[in-house]
């Protein structure tokens, strides 16, 4: 026999029952609640929770029997490693076996409700991880459950209604790691002159890691002065691949024309007259690694860079440089979009530019601006009176 009721949130109604459901493998039965979307209105939460009560009764009623780390697989075999990219699917699948699995990989897909969830990212907070890496955690745990739901297994996403309303006290919204001119002056002497002309083109471009890597001469367009951005290479890509237009940007908004500035326009000229190759599908930064010889010269290896070399590099020479051991290779980029919203370029124009799908990105992690741009438009902006006037 079921027992249920009917409640609201935030206009939708859903029904919750107590039912003695019976595995027909076993013939055992248990106690169990059961959540289930009834959609906008309260008569149609009604006809669900009365049908549900018939499925119970006439013992037709029958729970789903695989647990979370078996879905998980399916989820990350079926749907994460064919639709995106080698680094991110390997980025999710670590995520899912380091904090998901050992914790609750065990609860039946059905069992695993709105409070486990709950209960899960406060044990994780517990253990020191930062309230972007839980909702990084809760972010992928909904796609695995809308998997599920695709697939039948349930009716309600539990890590929906696990969200986490507002921001906790004390926390603040995102926001980029900018350096100042005397830091990036400091930097770049700090670099030698090969890498210095990497790093000054992406200062003055905004460009990822894997974008400024994938850049081909075909991409660059000196005399226009933009920087078409086709693709990116990641530390799991296999950087060959770009020469056939296998590899994608980061986003659909990632495929975007980027201006080439005076800094930059220098650095690619000096690139260009220093390469070897310089056809349309050569890279652009094959002359910044080097190799020594058996005759003990440094050449140009003529292939594109490794990422994670990128950010080794990096770290060695911010580090010569005496900037904060928090800086990355990524502040580079803030340093750029800072720079561009400082000299008063049009927020729109910039998360165009930058590459962020929505402008919101862009207003959360450089909103710290505004103020500045605000007294910008005070001495700017003409008085609707004196217009009048």
């Amino acid at each position: 026999m079921a027992a249920g009721y009917i409640r609201e949130r935030n206009g939708r109604y859903y029904i919750r029952t107590r039912v003695q459901v019976i595995d027909p493998d076993t013939g055992e039965s248990r106690w169990k609640h059961v959540e289930r979307a009834a959609g906008p209105t309260r008569r149609g939460a009604e006809r669900m929770l009365r049908a549900m009560r018939e499925q119970v009764q006439d013992r037709r009623y029958i729970p789903c029997r695989e647990t979370v780390l078996e879905i998980g697989n399916r989820w990350l075999s079926e749907h994460v490693q064919p639709n995106l990219k080698p680094g991110a699917a390997a980025s999710y699948r670590g995520t899912f076996h380091r904090h998901v699995a050992p914790a609750i990989g065990h609860l039946r897909v059905e069992d695993c409700d709105s409070q486990a969830l709950r209960g899960f990212f406060a044990c994780k907070r517990g253990e020191g991880m930062s309230e972007a890496g839980i909702a990084k955690l809760r972010r992928q745990l909904h796609a695995m459950f809308a998997f599920a739901q695709d697939a039948g297994l349930v009716s309600v996403n539990p890590a929906d209604m696990a969200r986490t309303r507002g921001r906790r006290n004390g926390q603040r919204r995102a926001r980029g790691t900018e350096l100042s001119p005397i830091e990036v002056g400091r930097f770049l002497e700090a670099c030698p002159p090969r890498w210095r002309l990497f790093f000054t083109v992406a200062l003055d471009t905004g460009l990822r890691r894997g974008e400024l890597i994938g850049l081909r001469w075909e991409d660059v367009d000196l005399l226009e002065r933009v920087i078409h951005v086709r693709r990116s290479i990641g530390p799991y890509d296999v950087p060959v691949r770009a020469a056939n237009g296998c590899l994608t940007t980061k986003t659909e908004a990632g495929r975007r024309l980027v201006p080439i500035l005076d800094g930059a326009q220098r650095a690619l000229e000096e690139l260009y007259a220093q390469a070897q190759d310089t056809r349309d599908e050569a890279p652009v930064f094959a002359t910044i690694e080097c190799k020594r010889g058996r005759d003990g010269e440094m050449r140009p290896t003529g292939r594109p860079i490794c990422p994670r070399m990128v950010s080794r590099v990096f770290r060695r020479y911010a580090q010569r440089a005496g900037l904060p051991q928090s800086m990355r290779m990524h502040d580079l980029r803030h340093t750029a979009i800072t720079n561009a919203i400082g000299q008063g370029e049009d927020i729109l124009l910039v998360a165009t530019f930058a590459g962020h799908a929505r402008t919101s990105t862009t207003v959360d992690v450089y909103g710290h601006l505004m103020p500045q741009r605000v007294r910008q438009a005070a001495r700017r902006m003409r008085s609707v009176a004196d217009i009048a006037a």
